[in-house]
């Protein structure tokens, strides 16, 4: 649920609330994140896998019926929104990642392929850059 309140609060008009919302990611919950990771490593990467564990699939796209291809591309999507506060490392990108291109390989179709070509063109960028905040959501 915490990523899913990373990608909404991405979006957010750049007023006050938006402000502070924004101070309090790299104070809290940013810091929260990455001791997650350092003491449940596994945990952390399931919950960022395609297809996690049932009890990660909370919030946002798994909570309405929507197709496979939707649920990776906001997947993606909310990866892409935890790259800029340095929540995922080099090992959980290298973990999940081949995971993520595997999925939209074998789910989704190739007229729907291009969906993904700008969300797959800023993982190149990660990629190419070591992942350091990078990308702007």
């Amino acid at each position: 649920m915490v990523f899913q309140w990373f990608h909404s609060t991405a979006y957010m008009m750049d007023d006050e609330v938006g402000s502070l919302v924004e101070k309090l990611k790299p104070q809290f919950v940013t810091k929260w994140l990455k001791t997650v990771c350092d003491v449940r490593f596994d945990v952390m990467v399931m919950c960022l896998l395609p297809k996690p564990m049932e009890f990660a699939r909370v919030g946002g796209y798994w909570d309405k019926s929507c197709s496979a291809v939707t649920q990776l591309k906001e997947g993606l999507n909310r990866i892409l929104c935890l790259i800029p506060y340095n929540v995922i490392n080099q090992p959980v990108w290298e973990c999940i990642m081949p995971e993520w291109l595997e999925a939209i390989r074998t789910e989704v179709p190739d007229n729907q392929l291009k969906e993904f070509r700008e969300v797959l063109r800023y993982v190149d960028l990660c990629r190419n850059h070591s992942i350091i905040a990078y990308v702007d959501c």
